[in-house]
């Protein structure tokens, strides 16, 4: 039988089992994972009846309203096994166990391991004498794929990119994800036994490098792609059971265009924050859970020259810059049993990390999260003339200043005169989750006497109409232009140019993060070449998203899930 699209594959002779039987086995290879469907939320949520594919072509995923429940539901298809099928697998698997090297399933290379998986089970075979047809073989292949070199029954799950959040709450109780278009949806995936879901936490933290037992049941760590995991292990900690929760790290960060496209800001708040970046402005991104803060500081760090010296400080890699001239910091847990301090033997904080990181004379120091002392060490950096971004959970301004001058951080009203920026991230469900910067907020003074902040709102994002508007003018900008000896027309001519930039890199649809780097690079160091490049610029107008999957793909798919037909490779709800 000869394969077509992406279900092809190309065929060879293997012989398993006895002399006597021999069969054609394809090659087993899954299609390009992580493709991104662009996907738009309906009015009317219960006409909702959406797959796409998610480890190709085997598991997809179908999101669909449940008239019964009266919710959405995230249903992840895979290739149904036949109760002989499935002893077949048992078997493999336990075979496998004993003679697979125990590095192999964290491979950065995934066709190398699926390639040294593939020759395992081969041998497995022929030990076993036994016989697969080519349906068997593939189907087989893709379980041990899956519990492998996967993440089990949410591996799945993992190759979604639409999907932000994983979590399981529980035994016995569905897996919830965060949808970034459909917000939090219940699946069908569940685990139903507790020593199952035990030693799967155990993989995820061996997968991170970490140890998880009774006496230290509590797991905060990162996967190999940079996803955080936190999970408990003992019942006693967990009342339901084992829990893990993964917050999904994308693999292509968000650029300032990509921004500008998904509404977060427009172009001329982007103009923006490149003028004052460049010019070592110190910013702080403040928000809630989950609303976009370290994305956005992510994007606005490729304004940073190129050839700048930055630190950045982390407790798990989030940030991705282009920049040559970085030193990536992480801290560590310590080791053994607690010092009278609190803290462990050989322990790196972010306090320690920040202290060591002005002694390297950098331009730009970046702070993944600031939560605690090393604060006050982050404003005296400021303070002494270090350009510093960091984030901060805060819902507002006024919140944020409270947290910073309050136990335990306790920083005294005066630094505060050292931070330039505020911006106030939000997430907003009933826009389909949308990101959108809601407040541009600059601090002007801080009054001596009362310890009270000054602020000054620059820009404002208008729920209504979805739309963001200029309130005052800049302060930090005329300071800056003051300091270089421009005026603040000349200043304000600048920003502009910038916007025309980015909104020419908009409607061309330049989006990727390595390409708008590259212009923005080539801005800083050919200005008017570029600006006689793009010319005129046309009035931004928002790229209206497809208002469902496109037609061509729709039609893809459907061809795709009917080959599966043909061969046999039944798609079902993922059984635990």
């Amino acid at each position: 039988m000869k394969l077509k699209g992406l279900l092809y594959r190309k065929l060879i002779k293997r012989e398993f089992g006895s002399e006597e039987i021999k069969e054609y086995i394809p090659v087993f290879k899954i299609g390009s994972s992580k493709r991104i469907f662009e996907i738009k939320r309906p009015q009317d949520i219960t006409k909702t009846n959406i797959s796409y594919p998610l480890i190709e072509p085997f598991s997809y995923a179908h999101i669909h309203w449940n008239d019964k429940e009266k919710l959405l539901i995230y249903e992840v298809l895979e290739p149904e096994l036949k109760e002989d099928e499935k002893e077949k697998l048992e078997k493999i698997s336990s075979s496998l166990v004993e003679i697979i090297d125990t590095g192999f399933g964290i491979a950065k290379d995934r066709e190398k391991a699926i390639k040294y998986l593939e020759e395992k089970v081969q041998q497995v075979l022929r030990n076993l004498g036994m016989t697969l047809t080519t349906i068997e073989y593939l189907k087989i292949m893709y379980y041990i794929y899956r519990d492998f070199i996967g993440l089990n029954e949410i591996e799945p799950l993992m190759n979604d990119p639409n999907i932000e959040d994983i979590s399981c709450d529980g035994v016995n109780i569905p897996i919830y994800v965060v949808h970034r278009i459909f917000g939090s949806l219940k699946t069908n995936v569940m685990f139903k036994d507790t020593e199952r879901l035990r030693q799967f936490i155990v993989k995820l933290a061996e997968r991170c490098g970490r140890y998880v037992s009774y006496a230290e049941p509590i797991l905060d760590a990162t996967l190999p792609d940079g996803s955080r995991v936190a999970a408990t292990i003992a019942s006693d900690v967990a009342t339901k059971g084992p829990t893990f929760t993964i917050r999904k790290f994308s693999e292509r960060p968000f650029s300032p265009v990509d921004q500008i496209y998904l509404g977060t800001v427009n172009a001329e708040i982007m103009a923006y924050f490149w003028y004052i970046i460049e010019h070592r402005a110190s910013i702080l991104i403040v928000g809630g859970t989950a609303t976009g803060k370290t994305s956005f500081l992510n994007s606005i760090s490729c304004f940073i020259r190129p050839e700048a010296k930055i630190v950045s400080i982390e407790d798990t890699r989030e940030l991705r810059l282009p920049h040559e001239h970085w030193i990536p910091s992480l801290s560590r847990i310590g080791f053994g049993i607690p010092l009278p301090t609190g803290e462990k033997y050989g322990e790196v904080t972010l306090f320690d990390l920040l202290k060591e990181s002005f002694r390297q004379n950098p331009d730009y120091v970046i702070v993944g999260e600031t939560r605690g002392k090393e604060a006050y060490v982050m404003f005296q950096g400021m303070s002494s003339g270090h350009a510093s971004m960091s984030t901060f959970h805060a819902g507002s301004l006024e919140a944020a200043i409270k947290r910073l001058i309050s136990p335990p951080i306790s920083l005294p009203p005066q630094l505060l005169e050292s931070l330039d920026v505020v911006a106030v991230m939000g997430h907003y469900k009933e826009k389909g989750g949308a990101r959108r910067l809601k407040q541009v907020v600059e601090i002007k003074s801080v009054d001596v006497k009362s310890g009270e902040v000054i602020p000054n709102l620059v820009y404002k994002w208008d729920p209504v109409s979805d739309t963001f508007k200029k309130i005052n003018e800049s302060v930090v900008v005329r300071k800056i232009a003051e300091s270089i000896g421009q005026n603040y027309k000349e200043a304000f001519k600048e920003i502009e140019n910038r916007k025309k930039v980015l909104e020419w890199l908009y409607q061309k649809g330049i989006r990727d993060f390595d390409e708008v780097n590259k212009w923005i690079n080539r801005y800083y160091k050919e200005k008017e070449k570029v600006l006689k490049e793009i010319g005129e610029v046309k009035e931004e107008k928002r790229v209206e998203k497809p208002k469902e999957i496109p037609k061509p793909k729709e039609r893809k798919l459907e061809r795709r899930i009917s080959i599966i037909d043909l061969l046999g490779l039944k798609l079902i709800k993922t059984k635990i």
